[in-house]
């Protein structure tokens, strides 16, 4: 498991990112997988498994709201404006 004060280089998904026309399922099992550290989680497995599937549907949003609520459980999003 990967210590918060590890450097971890996200310069290649950073380029992938910026290249990239459109979010893939693909795209975004990347950059969960790069990028955070409870996912999966052994203590979170439904919580993980239901990322899983809305990463296959697509359900973007869904996706980031459901992130945040693993990643950053003290976090609470008060308001989405569009």
């Amino acid at each position: 498991m990967s210590l918060p004060s590890e450097h971890h280089d996200f310069a290649p998904l950073s380029d992938r990112l910026h290249g990239a026309d459109a979010v893939t399922a693909e795209l975004m099992s990347e950059i969960v997988g790069q990028t955070c550290r409870r996912f999966p989680s052994a203590g979170q497995t439904g919580k993980a498994a239901r990322i899983g599937r809305l990463i296959e549907t697509e359900a973007w949003t869904e996706t980031a709201l459901a992130l945040i609520d693993l990643e950053l459980p003290s976090w609470q999003v008060r308001r989405i404006v569009l």
